[in-house]
């Protein structure tokens, strides 16, 4: 006899499938079951996984199996290599000329570049740093270790080599913020500030490094109980005419706050008493500094971000100080303007605001133009001031040119010097040395490029800005 069953069929939809049956589960969404998926947790319609570990590559932090995790690995397709040290293309382990000197590696006496030798030596500890996840705390991670290997390495301009070849690559977002540290140890090793400046390149990560020996001296004046050094305004006067001057004035400001710690009025009081151009210069360093030391310490939040910048602050330390919050949040947001802006917008006052993604911007900006092409000793920008004889006046001119012949005649009014190519030039004037009007002239010529400006920043300072049409004499005079 025949039994007969009773089948009923429940019609589901896919939602109802994984309470029924676990391995229908689709946690990615990506149309593979959980059991059967080599990243579930990750969306991968592809599946892909290039070394077969069955661990997809979307979920996979080594995806060659080379032991390189692919936040460091240039060639994580390649398990033979994992950087380019010439940065021409070629990995290490293929490149014949590792140093691209033109000499083969077979036959060279020195064939490695000084940054491949020192991170294949310390690669254990530059993979631990950049397999962390959170930026400020992989920032941190980098500077600890760059200050291990100032410590250890002789040559600090190495230790430099090896943090822009590591942010060519991409492990170090910027190496400007992790050179303060290779500048913090040198002074420490070295304790003379100018004994560690001359001869270092300032053009290497953007200056960072003049930063920290500046900072590393006012922090080690601070913690013995010296006296503040009254020759703080001349203490770079050595680097004048080099573009690593301004990299220096800037690192006074920097080492200011090392030395003055919260106390921000203090700081800024002997940035004030500089001539226009080293103060704008020494303020920017301070609010720099200011701003790192508050939101590494405090986080970041619309409490401390909204707070950083007191609106009574003067006009141009307000604007430094919104324009460094941007600054700050470019190194640790791993210079990424959406990341960043997200903070800036925290900030309650509208100008304030403005400022900081101003600052964001342009530091974005600045470190792309510097991974494309290192601005070079010849086209940096160099600030010459120069001394008005028998006052404490100074006349500070910003230019890649070269200044020379300078001459002040006070009774006529009458500005001369000679540059050496034609770059454009900027001139900061205390007000009583400048009548209504000017007349500027290069070999005899008005530039094509000129401006001129009253009271810049309120302050009464005259500002005129030209470009020349050809090297030779500048003279600027009164129109009678």
């Amino acid at each position: 006899m025949a039994i007969g069953l009773s089948v009923t069929f429940f019609l589901l939809n896919s939602d109802d499938i994984t309470d029924v049956n676990p391995d229908g589960f689709d946690v990615d969404k990506d149309g593979v079951i959980d059991s059967l998926d080599n990243c579930p947790t990750d969306t991968n319609f592809d599946q892909a996984d290039f070394d077969s570990d069955k661990l997809g590559d979307e979920c996979d932090i080594d995806d060659d199996n080379d032991g390189i995790s692919d936040s460091l690995d240039q060639f994580d397709t390649d398990p033979e290599d994992w950087a380019d040290f010439d940065f021409d293309g070629i990995g290490s382990f293929k490149d014949t000329d590792d140093d691209n000197d033109g000499i083969l590696d077979m036959v060279d006496s020195d064939p490695l570049p000084i940054s491949e030798s020192l991170a294949t030596k310390y690669l254990q500890d530059i993979r631990v740093c950049a397999d962390m996840d959170d930026g400020t705390l992989r920032l941190v991670c980098y500077s600890t270790f760059f200050g291990k290997i100032a410590e250890n390495e002789e040559n600090n301009s190495n230790a430099l080599e090896l943090s822009i070849a590591l942010s060519k690559i991409g492990t170090i977002d910027d190496c400007h913020f992790v050179s303060h540290e290779v500048g913090h140890v040198a002074f420490n090793e070295r304790p003379n500030v100018i004994e560690n400046l001359i001869g270092m390149d300032g053009t290497m990560c953007r200056g960072g490094y003049f930063h920290g020996v500046l900072a590393a001296y006012f922090h080690e004046t601070q913690e013995n109980n010296k006296s503040f050094p009254s020759d703080y305004k001349v203490i770079c006067n050595e680097l004048i005419g080099t573009s690593n001057y301004q990299d220096c004035i800037h690192g006074l400001g920097h080492g200011l706050v090392h030395y003055f710690g919260e106390d921000l009025s203090s700081s800024l009081e002997l940035c004030h008493d500089m001539s226009f151009y080293q103060n704008i210069l020494c303020v920017k360093g301070v609010m720099m500094q200011q701003t790192d030391n508050i939101l590494t310490r405090q986080g970041i939040s619309k409490d401390v971000i909204s707070n950083l910048c007191n609106t009574e602050l003067e006009s141009l330390d307000f604007v430094e100080c919104n324009m460094s919050v941007g600054t700050t949040l470019a190194f640790f947001t791993n210079h990424t303007f959406d990341e960043g802006a997200k903070s800036c917008e925290l900030i309650d006052d509208e100008k304030g605001k403005n400022y900081c993604l101003e600052g964001l911007r342009l530091e974005i900006e600045d470190s792309k133009k510097y991974e494309i092409k290192p601005l070079t000793k010849d086209v940096r920008e160099k600030f010459q001031p120069q001394f008005i004889e028998g006052t404490s006046k100074i006349i500070d001119i910003q230019s890649p040119a070269v200044i020379s012949d300078f001459e002040f005649i006070p009774q006529a009014g009458i500005i001369s010097f000679s540059i050496d190519r034609p770059q454009y030039v900027i001139l900061y004037i205390p007000s009583e040395f400048v009548t209504s009007k000017m007349v500027v002239t290069v070999n005899g010529q008005i530039p094509n490029e000129l401006d001129a400006k009253n009271n810049i920043f309120g302050e009464k300072v005259a500002m005129i800005r030209f470009v020349p049409n050809d090297a030779g004499l500048v003279m600027i005079t009164p129109l009678s």
